[in-house]
């Protein structure tokens, strides 16, 4: 059976194929060392050929191409077992309405990431943005410090940006009330950009 398709003895595979292996990342250092990160398992693809015949050929041809166009995961149920696929490919090879061959390839289904719609993705875009420009107009904003007995540019510089080396910043700023870097009053009031 695949999906709500009960498959006819021309139609099913005459063998299932099963295994895997692993999706790793191998990386060699001198000296012989390995490193080994394992992403885990994957799965050998189940395909087969077969073919529809009858009066309802055309019909079931139709019915697994709906399938393969959904790519949704479906049942694929054999005696032994039953698995979650996805049709990666269908070739029917249309002949005559009453006999139709084809080839199919299902892939297994571990889990399925659903894509994510354009509208959350321009959303998250919109909110990162705006929280961006809000760091930014956060920034940019200068505060006010009230200049304390023991304390120089370097000083200032080092409490608020944590380099006393940025002392030439506070003192650009505040050229209009400052007439040399060596010079500051205590209970003066400089920008700090």
């Amino acid at each position: 059976m695949l999906g709500n398709m009960v498959l006819r003895t021309t139609e099913k595979p005459d063998s299932v194929q099963h295994g895997g292996g692993q999706m790793l990342a191998i990386n060699t250092f001198p000296g012989g060392n390995v490193s080994i990160q394992n992403f885990g398992s994957t799965y050998r693809e189940i395909s087969w050929e077969g073919w529809f015949e009858g009066a309802d050929a055309m019909e079931r041809m139709v019915q697994i191409g709906n399938m393969r166009q959904k790519g949704e995961p479906i049942d694929f149920v054999t005696e032994a077992y039953t698995q979650k696929v996805v049709i990666q490919e269908f070739q029917p090879e249309h002949r005559t309405n009453f006999f139709i061959p084809f080839t199919i390839t299902l892939q297994r289904v571990v889990q399925i990431t659903k894509q994510v719609p354009k509208e959350a993705v321009d959303k998250t875009a919109e909110d990162i943005k705006t929280e961006e420009e809000k760091n930014k107009q956060q920034n940019t904003e200068s505060k006010s410090y009230t200049v304390k007995a023991g304390d120089t540019l370097s000083k200032i510089a080092k409490n608020q940006y944590g380099n006393a080396n940025d002392w030439d910043k506070i003192y650009q700023a505040n050229k209009d009330k400052i007439t040399s870097p060596h010079k500051i009053q205590i209970g003066q009031e400089l920008i700090l950009p």
